[in-house]
């Protein structure tokens, strides 16, 4: 059954992460630890055995974590990097951890071969809030990785400020998984903890489990200053494909609830980590391949390829997920680019479609879902667009951002259906004091 899907994505705390993620340049030891997660569901330690605390009512893997790995006894000076605890708490899902064993293995016993690594996610993985690029958490873990496993490391930072994972998945081919990553990591804290995002974050992940290079793939996750997160959504991924998942969030927000220190101290706003965040974040990293390194004779190295039968957890409905431009005439075709004649560029978004003086524009779009990237502008001259897939009703989407932090590429989902058809689509400035607005891509699937 078809279905037509005038969706305004509801992120979570979308004043907050969305002024925190918006430009990229701006405010975007404990060998237990690999195992502390798998067996968090038999933590059944007393209090005693727990520094006198209570084991949470809360039967989360994250409460569990916490009983097992209490918070600091007293304040602690967060810039001297994470405690034990915190680093053994960050596990929140260890996972099947055998193509990263053999991707770090490989890479010790062939210490001149080059390995591919790979961070797609928002402006914290662009490393916004660090002061210099030395301390962002990507390039915290490159060095670590030059220090520690070998030299010869290509890091690539797909980063993109106030992207979501719903642009990621439509990014993810292009931007990631082209090059042909050993180990992917993944970072979306735009996203909302809801079953909308854990369906973009569960086509992500099969999509680059499904790699002919068998890659490596762990999904990492920061917290807002309220302590909000997608955790759950994502979790609810990781756990089904059964792939690593690194909690910064459990790492930090425990000891600053327990006023151990405070989110000023690891932050400059309400989401980007400052550089003792950033260099935690990467440690939260760092400590689980440390371990996998130092524990090579004993553990799984032999990965296997991803099968097809695999059930989604979240339903992968972004199968095949792309981006559609001027240049991609098999997915996308312009039939009538009307008054869109401007070719858009924002940021690393190429191909695009713009208009200054209102007017309309028709495209012939093959896929069973459609969306689409486009700028929100702080200018006050973007105006409303309609857009009409086939004879459905049309779905509104504005371009003005009035009184934001500045201008973004905002992804709306427009239409949803159960099988890949061709449709025709017609996009229309309303009539209006402005008439300015920029298609940069659509996203196709």
């Amino acid at each position: 059954m078809k279905k037509l899907l005038a969706m305004t994505l509801s992120i979570c705390m979308a004043g907050l992460v969305f002024v925190g993620c918006g430009d990229d340049t701006s405010s975007s030891k404990a060998d237990e630890a690999a195992s502390s997660a798998n067996s968090a569901a038999e933590v059944t330690e007393s209090s005693s055995e727990n520094g006198g605390e209570d084991t949470p009512a809360d039967d989360s893997v994250s409460a569990q974590l916490l009983a097992k790995y209490p918070v600091n006894d007293g304040a602690y000076d967060v810039s001297q990097g994470a405690t034990e605890n915190m680093l053994a708490r960050a596990i929140l899902n260890e996972g099947d951890t055998s193509r990263l064993a053999e991707k770090i293995d490989y890479a010790v016993n062939n210490p001149k071969e080059t390995t591919k690594i790979c961070f797609i996610g928002d402006s914290i993985t662009a490393g916004s809030g660090a002061n210099s690029s030395t301390n962002q958490y990507v390039n915290q873990v490159k060095t670590w990785w030059e220090e520690n496993i070998s030299y010869y490391v290509d890091v690539t930072n797909a980063g993109i400020g106030a992207t979501d994972s719903y642009c990621g998945v439509h990014r993810a081919q292009q931007d990631c998984v082209s090059l042909g990553a050993d180990i992917i990591v993944i970072e979306f804290i735009n996203d909302a903890n809801d079953d909308f995002y854990a369906s973009c974050m569960d086509s992500l992940v099969r999509m680059c489990l499904a790699q002919e290079n068998n890659p490596a793939v762990i999904i990492l996750e920061p917290s807002c200053e309220d302590g909000s997160s997608p955790q759950d959504a994502h979790l609810r991924v990781a756990q089904g494909y059964n792939i690593p998942m690194i909690s910064y969030h459990d790492a930090v927000i425990p000891e600053i609830e327990a006023g151990n220190f405070t989110w000023a101290d690891v932050s400059p706003d309400t989401v980007h980590p400052n550089d003792n965040g950033h260099i935690i974040m990467a440690q939260c990293i760092t400590n689980m391949w440390a371990n996998i390194k130092d524990n090579l004779d004993s553990v799984e190295k032999v990965s296997t390829a991803f099968d097809p039968a695999t059930e989604a957890p979240a339903g992968n409905p972004f199968e095949n997920a792309s981006m559609g431009s001027r240049n991609t005439e098999d997915t996308v075709k312009t039939v009538d680019e009307g008054t869109f004649t401007e070719v858009s560029e924002f940021q690393k978004f190429t191909g695009g479609w713009g208009t200054t003086t209102g007017g309309s524009a028709t495209f012939e779009i093959t896929a069973k879902n459609i969306g689409m990237l486009y700028m929100k502008t702080v200018s006050g001259k973007n105006g409303t667009i309609s857009v009409k897939v086939d004879d459905n009703d049309a779905v509104l989407i504005d371009g003005n951002f009035p009184g934001g932090w500045g201008d973004y590429a905002k992804a709306d989902s427009i239409y949803s259906s159960d099988e890949v058809a061709t449709h025709t689509v017609t996009v229309e400035v309303i009539e209006g004091d402005a008439q300015e607005f920029q298609i940069l891509n659509w996203l196709v699937s």
